[in-house]
């Protein structure tokens, strides 16, 4: 089969549930008073749908500056009580909810203890820690733990 045929059986084959649908479109209306010939479209009625979603669920709220000083404060306490002797970095901070959480991440499962261990003893209120392996098939094997603590306290 040609190149030619084979791009004209392509544009048929797509075409012709367009030609039957458009042919089809009548089918069981009513014709207009116009043109008896000429078959009317049919009208859909449909409900609307109603979505009950609250508003402050539909808006994205931007993070107040008590919040991002709060973020940015835990974030320099972490990286104080882990610094660099440890092969830990901080992934993330995030103090939006009560109470803020954090993730550490390392290459050994030992270095990750270690970091942990500095950041309970430099915290004074209670820490929770979810530890787990993650395997990536570039990145290799690797440990995260998921911390949630309490932020620095207010003045």
């Amino acid at each position: 089969m040609s190149t030619k045929q084979t791009l004209a059986f392509a544009l048929l084959t797509l075409a012709s549930p367009l030609l039957s649908c458009s042919m089809n479109a009548g089918a069981g209306s009513s014709t207009s008073s116009e043109n008896p010939g000429i078959a009317s479209a049919p009208r859909l009625a449909a409900a609307r749908a109603r979505l009950d979603f609250r508003q402050a669920e539909l808006e994205s709220v931007a993070p107040t500056s008590v919040i991002v000083a709060k973020t940015n404060a835990l974030a320099a306490r972490l990286g104080n009580a882990i610094g660099q002797r440890h092969a830990v970095r901080i992934a993330f901070v995030t103090c939006e909810q009560s109470p803020c959480g954090a993730r550490l991440s390392g290459s050994s499962l030992e270095a990750l203890q270690q970091a942990i261990g500095a950041v309970e003893d430099d915290q004074q209120a209670p820490v929770t820690v979810v530890t787990r392996e993650r395997l990536d098939p570039y990145m290799g094997r690797s440990f995260e733990a998921d911390l949630t603590l309490a932020p620095d306290p207010e003045p």
